[in-house]
């Protein structure tokens, strides 16, 4: 038997662009690395070694124990089978060709198990050249992949998080670069390491433990499955951690664990024997299905172990059928209710929910009180679910008692069941979620409840038409509480549970492509098992924590505001300047141009001319500022949607702007009198200049205090109309291009940089700030002191025609360039500036991610549930291993 080569041996190797691209497709291809992060993909090619094989050389051989992945660059490899009753040194039966972009080894150095197939460098010419150069790889030992290739940022500070916590294990910090080894004497020091308690406590809530032990041990023992674990202590290292974590968040790894529990010897595959062993004699080895798939010395490979689990499952069922028509059933191959419900919750291979249980029960066994009573129940539930009122779920429910104890009463509904029925509804059970799922689309589409017909229609266009009409009969059975011919999602969530309608929630994985499996790097970031603290604040508990969080966010708002306004404010008076020359027929105007009036103004009053009433204006900020974000946070919390499946919050675009709209109208509060005071200290320089100007005395220049005394309060709100005309309509714009601009300019939020904030402010500014600029034009106007000679404005109706009449349509948009070139830079540096003291004041000052404050607020427990316990995750892929695992335990009488 040829040994593989060694790592050391293949050659060291830059990986081109094209390599690593070819790594990313090889890996993304096998159904063992689709949970990778972004990192260790980039880990795996800076590891990789090239290595070249002739035409003809093995590479791996079947039974040998293997320690390298191999992917292919260039060349093709041949893959070979040997079965049982093979005795000759042949490399055995040729079963697939491989070529660039796969990937194969991966079973050794994942499992521990010896290579499954002799793979060998093809000796067939290349199409394209005519010539064969052999096969050429790039090799990642399984040392240098559990080293180098999984130890990323992510899954260190996820096993860090544990080991902060760990009572018995040994507490320490690991990053991706450290060197881990393993203690040879007792007085070296072990490496960091937790306990199964650690792991277990930080995969599963300790309610959810407390409440339900069971759910630790089913972890516990599909760990030890898949890592080959039997010391009592079991210290996880980091490996551990990486290996079955990477592992156990794949869609489907109870695949993996039942191949492991058959393949006890870690041969590589499941003989006649290996099975005949771990099913044990409550199954019969002597039926077609045994000859189909181990006749002729024939074993099961992992690649072919799905199809065969999935058709084990079936034939468990076939078999219990067929034994209770033998104890319990008549001649003519019918058994009754009761033991065809038993065969049902016992002897398939599928999680059959309790409601389905009841309602079968209910249907078939219970008296006609009891029956009418479950029935009724499930009719209330669905009717709240509808969101149906008190008398309208009553009525359901009186519907559905009285045709159930009419059906009852007359002896209708019980019966028996053969074969037939039997296939039907043990395929309608294995698709339970999927026919959920289609009964819910159903519903959207057509708006109204869904008739046998429909559904009918439905499956022949989404399934092909494999829904037989007796499948059809069984769904409408079980869901139509009320026998009035039509089922709803509601229905079928009343009897199965919300499990068995699941939203398929796309988000971010690699390279910020969408998926429905997201790689640990995203549910580190989301999920209450990796909530790490560089990701996550806590919220404040008691009312002094809260008061402070509330002041800290204030202060930085206030901040931040000033210095977006501040930096702008040159440009605000020369947009006001603008905005309240009138045009007198005769006579030039005062400024020509933007450029002209900033020029002016620095003449006259100097460089601090261009900041008079600048006070007010940061005083307003504060308030402003956090007025706006905190009512826009609240009303976009208020009008979104939370999906329970999902865990996610969606808002409409109309909602959404309504809560920009509300925002803007309650900061008019606030901003009215700072902006008329504003105003008219801006105009002060002005007014001297033009007094000057005609030979009059200069008329005394007011304080910000005296300009308050002299309006009153009700002056303060003079031109308030204007004023919510304006800022309602300008954060209505604002918020939904502000979110829209952050999406666009950066897919992954967690990795929104500093330019993305300025430049999605900014962005954002521009239409909101133009769009209002003949608002700001009438508020500008109704709070200025009219000159001496000018008419005063009675209101905002005057306003509006005397500029029109006078200064023609193009008036109202007097200063828009200036408006737009102000407010557009303003929010965008408010926002960046507001990032940069959030990160300045943060404990973790580099690792704090960007969350811009006019973000809704998403809960912690959203996220959890988003990617929680009902989805892809390690524990719910765990919990339902142990349940496959649990049933196969089952039916083979309990043994281990």
């Amino acid at each position: 038997m040829t040994s593989e080569k060694k790592y050391g041996e293949a050659d060291d190797h830059d990986p081109s662009a094209e390599d690593v691209e070819t790594i990313k497709k090889a890996l993304h291809r096998s159904s063992f690395f689709t949970c990778l992060d972004s990192e260790q993909l980039s880990n795996f090619a800076k590891a990789s070694r090239l290595i070249t094989y002739k035409p003809g050389d093995s590479v791996i051989e079947e039974g040998a124990k293997g320690e390298n992945l191999y992917v292919i660059v260039k060349g093709g490899a041949e893959i070979y089978v040997s079965d049982e009753k093979q005795t000759s040194k042949s490399k055995g039966k040729f079963i697939a060709k491989l070529g660039p972009g796969r990937l194969f080894g991966e079973g050794s150095v994942l499992f521990d198990r010896l290579r499954s197939a002799t793979v060998v460098s093809s000796t067939e010419n290349d199409a394209s050249s005519r010539s064969n150069s052999g096969l050429t790889c790039l090799m990642v030992s399984k040392d240098v992949f559990y080293r180098k290739v999984i130890r990323s940022e992510n899954m260190c500070n996820m096993f860090n998080d544990l080991l902060k916590e760990t009572k018995e294990g040994t507490k320490g910090t690991i990053t991706p670069n450290a060197e881990l080894t393993t203690p040879n004497t007792a007085s070296e020091k072990v490496e960091p390491h937790i306990t199964m308690d650690d792991f277990i406590k930080g995969i599963v809530s300790t309610d959810d433990v407390s409440s339900d032990p069971i759910k630790r041990l089913k972890v516990q023992n599909t760990y030890n499955i898949l890592r080959r674990t039997d010391d009592g202590y079991q210290r996880i290292n980091l490996d551990d951690f990486c290996i079955f974590y990477m592992l156990m968040s794949r869609p489907d790894p109870q695949v993996d664990i039942a191949f492991l529990m058959m393949d006890k010897n870690r041969k590589g595959h499941v003989s006649k024997s290996d099975f005949g062993k771990y099913i044990g004699t409550y199954f019969d080895m002597d039926c077609d299905f045994v000859r189909l798939f181990f006749g002729s010395g024939q074993v099961i490979r992992v690649n072919e172990f799905s199809q065969f689990l999935v058709e084990l499952q079936k034939e468990i069922g076939r078999q219990a059928f067929i034994k209770a028509t033998k104890t319990k059933g008549d001649k003519y191959g019918y058994i009754p209710a009761s033991a065809f419900i038993d065969i049902l919750k016992t002897s398939c291979g599928w999680r059959l929910p309790g409601g389905i249980v009841e309602r079968l029960e209910s249907l078939y066994l219970h008296d006609p009180m009891r029956s009418a009573q479950l029935t009724a129940l499930a009719a209330v539930q669905a009717e709240k679910l509808k969101g149906s009122n008190t008398e309208e779920a009553a009525a359901r429910a009186s519907e559905a008692i009285l045709e159930n104890v009419a059906s009852k009463s007359a002896g209708l509904g019980g019966r028996a069941f053969n074969y037939a029925d039997f296939m039907a509804v043990q395929d309608v059970l294995s698709f339970l979620p999927g026919i959920c799922s289609l009964v819910d689309q159903c519903y959207k589409i057509k708006k109204q409840t869904i008739s046998p017909d429909d559904f009918k229609v439905a499956a022949r266009t989404m399934l092909g038409g494999r829904m037989s009409r007796k499948q059809v009969d069984f769904i409408f059975q079980i869901f139509d509480l009320d026998a009035d011919g039509f089922i709803s999602p509601a229905d079928t969530v009343s009897v199965a549970g919300v499990d068995f309608i699941h939203a398929l929630v796309p988000v971010r994985g690699r390279e910020g492509k969408l998926t429905f499996a997201p790689p640990p790097d995203y549910t580190q970031k989301n999920k209450s098992l990796h909530q790490s603290a560089k990701f996550a604040k806590p919220e404040p508990k008691t009312f002094s924590e809260m008061a402070i969080n509330f002041l800290e966010h204030f202060a930085l708002g206030a901040i931040a505001g000033g210095i977006g306004a501040f930096a702008v404010y040159p440009i605000d008076l020369v947009k006001t300047r603008l905005q309240n020359q009138r045009i007198v027929p005769g006579q030039p105007p005062m400024y020509a141009n933007s450029i002209d009036c900033f020029k002016k103004v620095f003449k006259a009053d100097g460089p601090t001319g261009l900041y008079s009433g600048l006070l007010p204006q940061l005083v307003g900020v504060a308030p402003e500022k956090a007025l706006k974000l905190t009512v826009n946070d609240m009303l976009r919390s208020w009008f979104s949607v939370h999906d329970d499946d999902s865990g996610i919050d969606t808002i409409h675009l109309p909602l959404e702007v309504l809560s920009g709209a509300g925002a803007g109208a309650s900061q008019v509060i606030v901003t009215n009198p700072l902006e008329i005071v504003k105003i008219r200290l801006q105009m002060q320089g002005e007014n001297v200049k033009m007094a000057l100007d005609a030979g009059k005395p200069a008329p005394p220049m007011k304080s910000a205090v005296q300009i308050c005394s002299e309006l009153g309060l009700f002056g303060l709100y003079r031109g308030a109309g204007a004023c919510f005309l304006r800022d309602i309509p300008f954060s209505a714009i604002y918020f939904p291009a502000y979110a829209a601009s952050k999406r666009w300019l950066c897919e992954d939020p967690e990795k929104t940089t500093a330019l993305n904030l300025l430049l999605a402010g900014a962005a954002a500014g521009v239409p909101a700030a133009f769009l209002t600029t003949p608002a700001d034009v009438i508020k500008t106007r109704l709070q200025v002191v009219a000159r001496s000679g000018e008419k005063k404005y009675s209101g905002f109706n005057d306003c509006i025609k005397r500029i029109t009449k006078e200064e023609g349509l193009s008036a109202f948009f007097k200063g828009g360039p200036m408006r737009v070139f102000r407010s557009s830079p303003q929010f965008g540096i408010t926002l960046l500036a507001y990032e940069t003291l959030s990160n300045l004041l943060s404990d973790d000052k580099e690792k704090r991610p960007s969350a811009p404050p006019t973000n809704a607020p998403v809960r912690r427990k959203d996220m959890e549930s988003a990617f929680g316990y009902g989805n892809s995750s390690a524990f719910s892929n765990a919990v339902d291993t142990s349940n496959l695992l649990g049933f196969l335990d089952l039916q083979r009488g309990g043994k281990k």
